[in-house]
């Protein structure tokens, strides 16, 4: 050390001896004593010892001192920063006590070494320690006989939410011969999966060999189950939509061709009365099956629909008369109408097929009858309700409830409710399709149905459909009152062809000139040859072949901007396209359709 001036004024000490070594490694990474000496009070304590602390540490490690000096008898541990000769900073750990040299002279030994390392070590530790302990899932350290070593907070929270006294509850039965085989393998064993309580969990065993000891991982896969249960029912349901539509589609072109010759001939004033009752059933019959392709278009969504803002508490009441009708005397209904209802914006025929169709279902669910509630209220759906209910979305919705009294829907056909031609009832009694077409309504709706049923308590049915402002005032209802024939030019593109003979026929009696095509292709060349004479374009939304009805309309649009177009279709709008403004009644013609009907549309949208 260098040798030290004496202030002046002072008394120079009578001894004065550091040993001062740089920080080096020694043995297993520890470090050589830095300080151990002898030192006496005075200035030359901050001038040789504090000299080599980290200038932040500088006055605590002189006030730890000054106290110890102070402190006779009393050894005192401290650490602090000190600058290394590589220019880095080392962490010491210091013990000082204070010593009397003489009678007049005291001093304080100080001993202190490097824990550098172990307190990077320590932080380490803390920060590992940390992932178990704050681990939102419960995680476990099991040891080779079987001993529960460790349990973090989650398996606490979790055990308790189950009414557990103990994390170790939660624990597969089979927990000890999972550990062993893990530890005599060095595998890990992941998937295996429990029940506790409402709840499922699957667990993760990983074997620490060195240790002789397995973590174990348990995450909560309930709501990914459900969620995964409810994506495949739903991806089962769309599927049987696009079936249920394409047949409909069929039917609709067939029912066309049934219900527009059957309407031709009773239209004749020298009918013979004998053949008439007939085919007034057949016309009566037709349109049951009309009724049954639309129930099977409902329900794939596909249903062409006719919104207008509703108040639901009416469309109840416009249909209690048919309720008492179908529900019977044995079964007492209860209306829980909620005052200033929002308006919905929605087809009023659906929705009263929507109550028609649950009133069926509760009266085969009260056999000995019972009591039905109906009932609407509004409601705001929070995030937590979407996150038990993942086809719902937060927001406010018009709520329609119905609940009864009856024997319940068992567990295991519930899930099957509302797959269409799904019924617990004889053959023949029923087709299956009443829920079915619930369901198609309200999703082509945008809502939802929630169903909470215990087998001898009842059921409850709610419907959630989305609210609106009361501004929009109802559409007009297009109904054919009176039909008038013309001499304008029309072009018929169907590719069924009965329909379309039928189509032809049908406008040529009432005047019209007509040319027909199978298809787009076909059509191309009529309408080139005689593009000024075509008046109106009657074309079919879904065709064979490269061209649309929709296409095949702005290709002769682009050329004709004045040219009336109908489309018709078996499906709805919806394969239209998004951006198409329709007006049934004008400028689409679902099938099936009357003739009458046909010639009205095609009237008022020339005169349009």
């Amino acid at each position: 050390p260098r040798p030290l001036r004496t202030p002046r004024g002072e008394t120079p000490p009578q001894e004065l001896s550091l040993a001062h070594q740089t920080a080096t490694p020694n043995g297993g990474g520890a470090l050589s004593e830095v300080v151990t000496k002898t030192i006496e009070t005075g200035p030359y304590l901050s001038a040789i010892l504090l000299s080599l602390v980290y200038a932040d540490d500088e006055r605590e490690v002189r006030d730890v001192l000054s106290m110890t000096l102070h402190h006779v008898g009393n050894a005192r541990t401290f650490e602090f920063l000190i600058k290394h000769g590589d220019g880095s900073l080392r962490v010491l750990e210091a013990i000082g006590k204070q010593i009397q040299i003489d009678r007049k002279t005291q001093g304080i030994v100080l001993n202190a070494r490097d824990i550098t390392d172990r307190k990077q070590t320590e932080v380490a530790i803390e920060k590992l320690a940390a992932f178990p302990r704050l681990n939102p899932n419960p995680i476990f350290e099991m040891a080779a006989n079987g001993r529960l070593n460790y349990f973090n907070q989650a398996a606490e929270q979790m055990a308790a939410s189950l009414g557990k006294n103990h994390p170790s509850e939660l624990l597969p039965a089979e927990i000890h011969s999972v550990v062993q085989e893990c530890l005599v393998t060095g595998e890990k064993n992941v998937g295996r999966e429990t029940k506790g309580g409402n709840r499922i969990f699957s667990w993760s065993f990983f074997p620490i060999i060195a240790n002789q000891v397995v973590h174990c991982y348990a995450t909560d896969i309930t709501d990914r189950l459900n969620l995964e249960a409810q994506l495949r029912q739903s991806q089962k349901m769309d599927s049987i939509g696009q079936l249920a539509a394409g047949v409909a589609h069929d039917f609709n072109n067939i029912l066309t061709i049934i219900q527009g010759y059957t309407g031709l001939v009773l239209d004749k004033k020298e009918l013979n009365p004998e053949f008439a009752e007939p085919l007034r059933q057949v016309a009566v019959a037709a349109e049951r099956a009309a009724n049954l392709t639309r129930q099977l278009l409902m329900f794939s969504r596909k249903q062409i629909m006719q919104p207008q803002e509703l108040d639901l508490n009416e469309v109840i009441g416009s249909v209690t008369k048919f309720l008492r009708r179908i529900l019977g005397e044995d079964i007492i209904v209860h209306f829980n109408y909620s005052h200033n209802l929002p308006a919905i914006f929605a087809d009023s025929g659906m929705m009263e097929q929507i109550i028609m169709n649950m009133a069926v279902n509760t009266r085969d669910a009260l056999p000995r009858g019972g009591q039905l509630s109906i009932g609407t209220s509004v409601v705001e759906i929070s995030p937590a309700h979407v996150q038990a209910n993942p086809e719902s979305r937060t927001g406010e919705f018009v709520c329609l409830r119905f609940s009864d009294n009856g024997m319940g829907i068992p567990p295991e056909v519930l899930p099957r409710i509302f797959e269409p031609f799904f019924t617990t009832k004889e053959i023949g009694k029923g087709t299956g399709l009443g829920l079915a077409t619930v369901y198609g309504i309200v999703k082509q709706h945008k809502g939802w149905i929630e169903v909470l049923s215990r087998k001898g308590e009842g059921t409850t049915f709610r419907v959630y459909l989305p609210s609106i402002e009361r501004s929009a005032k109802a559409s007009p209802d297009l109904r054919p009152e009176s039909v008038q024939g013309g001499r304008e030019t029309i072009l018929v593109v169907e590719d069924e062809p009965e329909l379309r003979g039928l189509v032809c026929r049908i406008l040529e009696d009432f005047g019209y000139k007509v040319f027909e095509a199978a298809n787009g292709p076909e059509a191309i060349p009529i309408w080139q040859e005689r593009l000024e004479k075509i008046d109106l374009l009657l074309t079919d939304m879904v065709m064979p072949g490269y061209l649309s009805g929709r296409e095949l309309a702005d290709k002769f649009k682009a050329q004709k901007p004045r040219l009336k177009v109908i489309y018709t279709s078996g499906y709805s709008v919806e394969t239209i396209g998004k951006d198409f403004s329709y007006k049934r009644g004008l400028n689409f013609l679902q099938k099936p359709y009357h003739p009458l009907a046909l010639i009205k549309v095609v009237r008022d949208s020339l005169d349009s």
